[in-house]
């Protein structure tokens, strides 16, 4: 797997480090740490990754595939929260921190298509943090990332106009309306996939 790992990390290297901010040097890094650790694993279309009501324990890095991170509301409303495509990591960060301290996670992570990622276990991950400076900066880099991400979603999501909310999608995740359903992505926008088939019926008719 050693050898596997670093040429899927390979393929995503300049993704990888511009949108987490790290060096060419951090990232080789990390990767040669984290190799020993890390597991291939494959999942179908609808496979969980991680279940809501049970801890989380497991962060993925997704080298093929789309996954959907959500929740269900009080209501039963399924809410997308983010999707992570190639070459990004794939888990909630919250629910990973609270699991250290028995809490269920509020969130799933489902396979939208077939996925292949990679597997490490987050307590392997604290771990390597407490023993490598380089694992606790890298660990900063992404942090941060994931915070952005989330605060460009909730932009999007607050947004007052459904179209406004597609448009922002399409800039935020380019090519992906393609590879989900329709359904996916009206949770996402946070309308009904009525409405969404609406829009997308009368974009066509624009452009017509």
């Amino acid at each position: 797997m050693s050898e596997a790992f670093l040429k899927q990390r390979e393929e995503f290297s300049e993704y990888s480090m511009s949108r987490i901010g790290v060096s060419r040097e951090m990232f080789d890094a990390f990767n040669r740490i984290l190799t020993p650790h890390v597991v291939e694993v494959h999942f179908r279309k609808g496979d969980y990754l991680q279940r809501a009501g049970v801890p989380a324990s497991v962060a993925y890095w997704l080298y093929r595939g789309v996954a959907r991170r959500g929740m269900i509301t009080k209501d039963g409303t399924d809410v997308t929260m983010a999707f992570s495509s190639e070459g990004d990591s794939c888990g909630s960060h919250h629910d990973l921190l609270a699991a250290q301290d028995g809490q269920p996670a509020q969130e799933f992570i489902i396979a939208e298509t077939p996925v292949t990622a990679i597997r490490v276990e987050w307590a392997t991950l604290a771990r390597l943090r407490e023993e490598h400076s380089i694992m606790r900066e890298y660990y900063l880099k992404v942090s941060e990332h994931s915070i952005r991400r989330y605060s460009q979603s909730c932009l999007v999501r607050s947004m007052t106009s459904a179209n406004c909310r597609l448009a922002a999608f399409r800039e935020q995740y380019p090519g992906l309306e393609q590879r989900i359903s329709q359904k996916s992505l009206a949770s996402f926008l946070g309308i009904t996939p009525q409405y969404m088939s609406t829009l997308l019926r009368q974009e066509q008719e624009r452009s017509e």
